[in-house]
């Protein structure tokens, strides 16, 4: 190997531009292919959490996307019927609970940040249109073939990252058994400018600087500022059929109308405001997670554990494994094996635990009759610090050892 450092990423996504970042900080110089020719502003708003953003801020990340997002002062979990706040679980001291904020951005604006990083380090090389087609790993490192568009390239490093989704080429490549499953959900997504929000939403709106969670039968809406507060995103959960491997379609703003049939006017005036805004996304999940293909193969993000947004936390897993894969190694290949075991039994019982908060918050956002009814009373009565203490373990892990404190 000409370069002892060199790490090759799949994938120009969160997971694979961070971790770009977190392996150039530690020396290693890093090549990040991707097959699309322009990284496009794919998706829409995003929950970072305090365990997200502390780690953008050691990767220098954090003071380029502040300017664009929001800090929430709170998270309210509204009755999607009623119109009526249950509780209130106030972020805005987030900074002084788990020394980082609690931001709410577009994902584009994540994006933009985590590539002005990347233009900015020597130690990083980005290129578009350079699709990872094969790979073969050896004792001493990788052969990776790359489709340039017109010519076919092979690069060695030290350690091929695929980050390259919930469809991943890699993984498939690698003949694994887990794939992706369709959740039986729709993620149907919009966003509207603030001054264009509904009248009737803003009435019953506790707060236009907050989250708002709206919870009913069998479905749930969210509502949050991004773009410095200049757009409001929306997320409607519901139930739906398997498209297959179909993304960011048209969505059919009559037809969401009847997944919220029964709900409160202020939800249907969002939903015919943005009617020519609403995108679909199934939603697939892994029903296990799987980080190592080999010593010198690694899966991260979606490609490793593709998860339901129910708790939040899609992105900022990402973000988690980038960084952990990178304080777990250092120049040593001696020491790879056993710390990336190290890494994978970590991770695997960290995307568990987050997989099982969101299969919670499924079943309590969604719940209906009887148990909605005490569900709302226990949300009534419950403190906001038993709430914020309830995430003590989510918000306040850093199980990296990576980079100075924020």
């Amino acid at each position: 190997m000409k370069d002892a450092k060199h790490i090759i990423v799949a994938g120009a996504g969160v997971a694979g531009l961070t971790a770009a970042l977190a392996f150039a900080m530690k020396g290693f110089s890093v090549a990040i292919f991707d097959k699309t020719r322009e990284l496009s502003e794919v998706g829409a708003g995003l929950q970072l959490a305090p365990n997200a953003t502390r780690l953008l801020a050691r990767l220098g990340v954090l003071d380029r996307l502040i300017p664009q997002a929001v800090t929430p002062d709170a998270l309210y979990l509204i009755d999607g019927a009623k119109g009526r706040p249950l509780t209130r679980m106030g972020l805005g001291g987030a900074e002084a609970r788990w020394n980082a904020p609690y931001l709410a951005c577009h994902r584009a604006d994540l994006q933009a940040a985590l590539i002005a990083a990347v233009n900015e380090h020597a130690n990083i090389t980005l290129r578009l249109g350079a699709n990872v087609i094969s790979h073969s790993a050896g004792e001493n490192g990788v052969t990776v073939r790359i489709n340039a568009g017109d010519r076919i390239e092979e690069h060695q490093a030290k350690l091929l990252i695929a980050c390259d989704g919930v469809w991943s080429a890699r993984r498939a490549a690698a003949e694994l058994r887990q794939s992706a499953a369709f959740t039986g959900h729709i993620a149907w997504r919009a966003s509207l400018a603030t001054e264009a929000l509904p009248q009737e939403f803003l009435a019953v709106l506790p707060d236009t600087n907050s989250v708002s969670a709206w919870l009913g039968r069998g479905a749930h809406f969210i509502a949050y500022p991004v773009k410095a507060g200049k757009s409001f995103n929306f997320v409607a959960v519901t139930k739906g059929s398997d498209p297959g491997r179909e993304w960011s379609a048209k969505g059919d703003s009559i037809k969401l109308a009847v997944a919220f049939s029964g709900w409160h006017p202020a939800i249907h005036a969002v939903i015919r405001a943005a009617a020519e805004q609403w995108t679909h996304w199934p939603l697939f999940e892994m029903r296990s997670s799987r980080f190592i293909i080999d010593e010198r193969t690694i899966l991260l993000g979606d490609a490793a554990h593709a998860m339901t947004p129910f708790a939040a936390q899609g992105a900022a897993m990402a973000i988690e494994d980038a960084c952990a894969l990178a304080a777990a190694l250092t120049v040593e290949e001696a020491d790879w094996p056993a710390a990336l075991a190290r890494f994978d039994e970590e991770r695997t019982k960290r995307i568990a635990r987050v997989a099982r908060r969101g299969s919670w918050n499924r079943f309590a956002y969604h719940t209906a009759g009887p148990l909605a009814l005490g569900r709302n009373m226990l949300l009534r009565a419950r403190s906001p610090e038993r709430f914020l203490a309830d995430l003590d373990w989510l918000y306040g892990y850093d199980g990296t050892g990576f980079g100075e404190a924020a």
